[in-house]
């Protein structure tokens, strides 16, 4: 039996026979992908030394990649990988990853490519994936942040209607304090507004006024507060 009718390709390739005149340069073109990409599946210790009647595992057509953390595009004329980068605001190597098959020199119009989700940013935080049973209150709770912490990190997400497998970011559990003038002190166990603003020879009333958005009883163990260096203006 023939050598190419007992081979096993990978899902999504099929069998192809090497014919006199074969390169992996030209097969590669006649299935609009890359020789890279045939020389890689196809474990290939000499890419440049084919042999008649040698089988070798090539894309079906057309190819559709698998898409699950992205989304299907059909190509369209005057498409280039370049153009679809920036229009998408991701790189040309992360399109060419999630699109292995394509030859990004030959797209055809009505080819249907991945366009992989951008990495979501979540600057100072965490990106956490909503699991089953998941509320913007357990959220809140499991990772101690406020509600409007998570809606000022989350502005194009609703909170109140989260869905399993989507990512929001979880920003840091600590206050946004900034202090440009004073200096911040993290309240230790035992301490409250007073113990602290006696620790450091200023006012209960100074202290508030340098920590507008806190109240006196968010005066915990734990927490981080700016504490005035001089006296605060009235």
């Amino acid at each position: 039996m023939h050598p190419a009718l007992i081979r096993k390709c990978p899902i999504g390739t099929t069998l192809y026979t090497v014919k006199k005149g074969d390169t992996l340069y030209n097969i590669a073109m006649k299935y609009n992908t890359r020789a890279q990409f045939l020389a890689y599946i196809n474990r290939l210790k000499d890419p440049d030394n084919l042999k008649i009647g040698q089988p070798l595992c090539v894309p079906k057509r057309p190819v559709v990649p698998p898409c699950l953390n992205g989304r299907y595009y059909t190509i369209q004329y005057g498409d280039t990988l370049y153009k679809l980068a920036k229009e998408n605001k991701i790189s040309v190597q992360e399109l060419q990853r999630a699109n292995p098959f394509i030859n990004p020199y030959n797209l055809i119009i009505g080819q249907m490519i991945c366009i992989p989700k951008k990495p979501m940013e979540c600057k100072d935080g965490q990106v956490y994936m909503v699991k089953e049973g998941d509320t913007y209150y357990i959220i809140a709770t499991k990772f101690d942040v406020s509600f409007n912490a998570l809606r000022k990190a989350n502005p194009n997400f609703d909170l109140e209607n989260l869905q399993i497998g989507q990512e929001i970011c979880i920003p840091s559990s600590k206050p946004s304090v900034i202090c440009p003038e004073d200096k911040t002190y993290i309240i230790e166990e035992g301490e409250n507004l007073s113990s602290v603003a006696e620790k450091f020879v200023v006012s209960a009333a100074d202290i508030l006024k340098v920590n507008p958005n806190m109240i006196p009883s968010e005066f915990i163990p734990g927490r981080l507060i700016c504490i005035p260096t001089e006296e605060v203006p009235v």
